[in-house]
């Protein structure tokens, strides 16, 4: 994209796409590549740093992932946080010597280094904090009672090494991290959707030439924001396909195709494929079998629709930076080309590109939604009566999350339902039906969450409706738990 930018290597875990989300959140750009990148490829990138990011242990374990240690000799300015500050530590001749403290907070001091600009003293939390015999040119930066360094540096090489990572709601962390990127760096606070919209536009008409395009709609955000992005920059050359899994949630189908005809005023081919994935789901229980046969299906239903249009161009897809790094990415074939224009865009920066192209916010503040649909919120085999049954349990739910003001707080809540039966009154005739759970998280984005503590009034009220209003369900439960055992679906 541009090589005013910031680097990260992964170690693994999650902290280095934190740490790229509070960069860019700054207004600098960052990357993220393997640890293992060759300086060699580094340096042909030609960045205006590099932070260390991830990793758990110690860089001298049987198995460790290392950097290549020729990137300290680049000349290229480097902050290594958290493992990454033992790896530069081991990787140019100093020595760990024992963990000083582990899962607590400390109060520390900041030296007169650039890199803490602006702070006097702090108190952070330490995930671990290691005595050290620091490499040749080292010194102590930070400091803390007993004798803790938390953080150590050769200025004169522009080497800086953390124990300790910016958490969430910490302006002294990003203060670091703008400090580094900034003043240190020197990088250019460029990034925003704006500034991606200009170039990003100009990369879609050099790609698609005077060609066509297709897209797959899914009814989510990211290929949403991605058809209006394209859209923008081809027109009517662009031909948007929109696949009615039978598997949406209540209302989902008439809101994606009003909003791109009415809203957008955009050409949406609809193709109903709910009897045909319906069909090829019976007797499946599985949850990973379930989200197979779902995937191969819309893929066979979009190959033939997109064989009925004629030639075709380039294949567009909502590819975004997650995906990329996860290698969570997939592309139809019989397309030479395919372009994703969102594959550097983060959850929360698809949804700020959303809204800098005008469109309605009932598509960009849409919650997460997994590919195969409901299909994987009811627990066992998918039935017609069982799908009836859950998108008027959500609805329900979502309704009331809605009018109780909390829609926009809430990161991700819905209905599941579960395959657990239970005897109870209809009508005054005893029957067993089935309970449905409910599923709230607050989160940044999904790479941590917490179970939403939903006012227990508002749990009363769409208890009393669901059991109601949606024959078939007579119990409703709160799912409360956590990240530590659990993923935020019921897969």
């Amino acid at each position: 994209m541009d090589s005013d930018c910031i680097l990260i290597l992964d170690f693994g875990g999650q902290q280095a796409q934190m740490m790229a989300r509070k960069l860019r959140g700054e207004r600098f750009f960052c990357e993220i590549l393997p640890c293992e990148t060759a300086a060699e490829d580094i340096a042909g990138r030609a960045p205006r740093g590099l932070l260390l990011a991830g990793g758990a242990g110690d860089p001298d374990d049987a198995g460790a992932r290392h950097a290549d240690a020729e990137i300290f000799a680049l000349g290229i300015p480097v902050l290594a946080m958290g493992y990454g500050a033992r790896e530069m530590a081991l990787a140019l001749g100093g020595q760990l010597l024992d963990t000083q403290i582990s899962g607590r907070s400390a109060q520390i001091s900041f030296s007169a280094s650039p890199l803490f600009e602006g702070l006097g003293e702090s108190e952070r939390f330490f995930s671990r904090v290691d005595s050290m015999e620091l490499p040749e040119g080292f010194c102590a930066i930070a400091y803390a009672g007993g004798g803790l360094v938390p953080a150590f540096a050769c200025e004169e090489k522009r080497l800086y090494a953390l124990q300790f990572y910016a958490e969430n709601n910490d302006p002294d962390g990003l203060q670091i991290l703008a400090n580094f990127a900034g003043g240190i760096c020197g990088c250019e606070a460029w990034w925003s959707m704006e500034a991606f919209v200009e170039r990003a536009e100009a990369n879609i008409r050099a790609e698609v030439g005077e060609g066509s395009a297709l897209i797959a709609i899914s009814g989510g955000v990211d290929s949403a924001v991605c058809a209006a992005l394209l859209y923008r920059a081809i027109g009517d050359r662009l031909k948007c396909l929109y696949i009615n899994t039978g598997l949406m949630r209540k209302g989902e189908t008439a809101l994606v195709t009003s909003t791109f005809r009415d809203a957008l005023n955009m050409e949406l081919i609809c193709v109903d494929a709910g009897e045909r994935i319906l069909k090829r789901l019976e007797g499946v229980a599985d949850p990973s079998a379930k989200r197979e046969v779902v995937e191969q299906e819309v893929m066979r239903v979009f190959e033939d629709e997109a064989r009925a249009l004629g030639h075709v161009d380039c294949l567009c897809q909502g590819t975004i930076y997650p995906d990329v790094l996860s290698g969570a990415t997939r592309r139809a074939p019989g397309f030479d080309k395919c372009i994703e224009p969102l594959r550097l865009l983060f959850k929360d920066e698809v949804r700020q590109l959303g809204e800098v192209l005008g469109m309605p916010k009932e598509l960009t503040q849409r919650q997460p939604f997994p590919e195969p649909g409901l299909a994987v919120r009811i627990v066992g085999e998918v039935t017609r009566e069982k799908l009836d049954m859950l998108r008027e349990a959500d609805a329900i739910f979502r309704e009331e999350v809605a009018e109780a003001g909390l829609d926009r707080r809430v990161w991700q809540y819905f209905a599941v339902l579960t395959n657990i039966r239970t005897l109870g009154q209809r009508d005054g005739v005893v029957c067993q039906e089935y309970a449905v759970a409910l599923r709230a998280v607050s989160s940044q984005d999904a790479l941590s969450f917490n179970a939403y503590r939903m006012p227990y009034d508002l749990l009363e009220r769409v208890t009393q409706r669901i059991t109601r209003e949606v024959v078939g369900v007579n119990r409703v439960l709160y799912d409360v738990t956590g990240r530590a055992t659990s993923s935020i679906e019921w897969e």
